[in-house]
């Protein structure tokens, strides 16, 4: 689904649409070695799909980005330059109510400087304009930047830590948006 352009509280974030030709080659490039492999390890992707992408996998990932009508997607840009990714789930899924939002910064240089947080707060906003009341997300229990990072800016645990299909153990979160 196209989205509309934001600007982040912070003046050095902006969320900008996806662009197939800049943004699939910034994907085979956050994805690729060991780096990479932790990256997807963190964000709760099970071994046997822990792969680096090609730029045919990532030119479909953005494409989709683009199409979809069940997420949202944005590129996260720092100083004009693209480091991650924010989208957000508009449909329930097995594990957690919708609207759910999820993060990855890509840019493993980039982590630690606010852009997350600042990136969150902006589609918060924009959710709570749209008429939603609840925000929605989840983290790998051993993912404690991702657990720091919501709970930092008002993310509360939902229920209890679970186990998905291939034995990942998860927390669900939310936050009233008010």
């Amino acid at each position: 689904m196209k989205v509309t352009p934001i600007q982040t509280d912070n003046p050095k974030v902006d969320l900008v649409q996806p662009d197939v030709d800049r943004d699939s080659v910034l994907g085979v490039q956050w994805l690729h070695g060991n780096v990479g492999h932790e990256t997807l390890r963190l964000m709760g992707v099970s071994e046997s799909y822990n792969k680096p992408s090609t730029l045919g996998d990532e030119r479909e990932r953005v494409h989709n980005f683009i199409t979809r009508d069940d997420q949202l997607n944005w590129m996260i840009a720092y100083e004009n330059q693209v480091v991650g990714v924010i989208w957000v789930d508009l449909e329930v899924s097995e594990h957690l109510p919708s609207p759910a939002v999820h993060i990855m910064i890509g840019n493993p240089e980039f982590r630690g400087k606010g852009i997350g947080s600042a990136s969150i707060m902006a589609v918060i906003e924009y959710l709570k304009k749209s008429g939603e009341k609840m925000v929605y997300s989840r983290h790998l229990i051993e993912n404690v930047g991702s657990l720091h990072l919501l709970h930092s800016i008002g993310f509360e645990d939902l229920g209890g830590p679970y186990s998905d299909k291939d034995g990942l153990n998860w927390q669900n979160v939310s936050r009233k948006l008010q």
